[in-house]
């Protein structure tokens, strides 16, 4: 059985000499920017190359500015040199590279400094987020003419979202297979009608957290079609989250084009309502005291692990360690609330009881056993 809270104190008042550990939070894959293509034109191969290679790391600095900010806040944001971005990059790599005489094409995938990126934002007075959500799971019917369909072929909006899938920025997507399992677990009637059982069963199949329907209605005459998408967020922990999207087929462009927009359209929207709830003001923060119970060290090493990969966490030293707790000195930034759903991402609760504070892993009742009794 785990000690008392008074036992507690006395613990972390009486052992000493205990380990003193800092650690900085590590940046996330937001930060790295993949999928660049470049095509370009020059007298020379070497010339090409190298204006390609500067124009690719512009573009995925946009990306990547793009992914922490909101559209107002960036709207006034003038880009810098390419020399600056140039200089905020870590490492870039290329791929699928072709070049002629005088041109040179090729992907590129492009790391940033997530310290020199902060600065940059920081130095500007621009506000932006960079906690990674858990993955959303998008359950998507396409209608039209009034029929509906999620699993059955031809269902083209699923295979855009099957091929376009955003796997890193601050909300990852995920997207069903739609196999035997998906089509036995939630039936088209049911996802437009939010079975939310249904939803979150097909949601954890996938690792997600919460599950997205989102219903494309075509209308409109081949080559003109006008696409709607209807979108609600069913989140076990709350009341369901709907907005609409539309986007309307271009001249010259297939509806498959319209529908790739259309889910970038979702995706943003999806980016931005997440951003807007966990804006970081980095000139607030303070400093808890925690104590963590654990099973043993393998079992802290995995929760130091989530710990580091926090960017609300700035630094965090270990005051005393036994085998049963941990107790942590935890510097953050913003509040206590954006503390408490950094950590939820990773499986973690923040519980205050008393006046002490304690992290353990979700779901796991490691507190049950704690009173306040003396």
């Amino acid at each position: 059985m785990l000690t008392s809270l008074k036992n507690i104190k006395m613990w972390a008042g009486a052992v000493l000499g205990a380990a003193i550990m800092a650690f900085p939070a590590a940046a996330q894959d937001i930060y790295t920017v993949t999928g660049v293509h470049v095509d370009e034109r020059a007298e020379t191969a070497a010339a090409a190359r190298e204006r390609a290679l500067e124009i690719g790391q512009r573009q995925a600095f946009e990306e990547v500015i793009a992914r922490l900010t909101l559209p107002e806040d960036r709207a006034g944001l003038s880009m810098p040199a390419t020399s600056e971005i140039i200089n905020m990059v870590r490492d870039f790599g290329v791929s699928n590279e072709k070049t002629s005489s005088v041109r040179y094409i090729a992907d590129m995938t492009v790391r940033f400094k997530d310290d020199a990126l902060r600065r940059f934002l920081r130095f500007r007075d621009i506000s932006f987020a960079e906690l990674q959500s858990k993955p959303v799971l998008i359950v998507p019917v396409y209608r039209t003419a009034n029929f509906a369909n999620l699993w059955d072929d031809p269902n083209p909006w699923r295979d855009v979202w099957s091929r376009n899938i955003a796997t890193s920025g601050l909300v990852p997507i995920k997207a069903p297979i739609g196999d035997l399992t998906d089509i036995s677990t939630v039936s088209v009637e049911q996802a437009e009608n939010g079975a939310m059982e249904r939803l979150a069963q097909l949601a954890r199949r996938y690792g997600a957290d919460v599950a997205v329907v989102a219903t494309a209605d075509v209308s409109g005459p081949e080559g003109g079609e006008t696409v709607d998408v209807s979108v609600t967020r069913y989140d076990e922990s709350g009341a369901p989250q709907i907005f609409g999207v539309q986007e309307k087929t271009l001249p010259g462009e297939t509806l498959s084009e319209t529908l790739v927009r259309s889910a970038k359209s979702v995706q943003n929207q999806l980016a931005d309502s997440w951003k807007r709830a966990n804006l970081i003001n980095y000139s607030t923060g303070g400093n808890l005291m925690v104590f963590i119970p654990i099973t043993g060290l393998p079992d802290w090493a995995g929760i130091e692990k989530k710990l580091v990969g926090l960017p609300v966490v700035r630094n965090a030293r270990v005051i005393a360690m036994s085998k049963r707790e941990v107790q942590l000195s935890l510097d953050y930034v913003g509040s206590t609330n954006q503390l408490q759903t950094a950590l939820n991402q990773q499986n973690l609760n923040l519980t205050r009881m008393g006046e002490l504070w304690f992290i353990q892993p979700s779901g796991s009742g490691r507190l049950q056993g704690l009173s306040f009794g003396g």
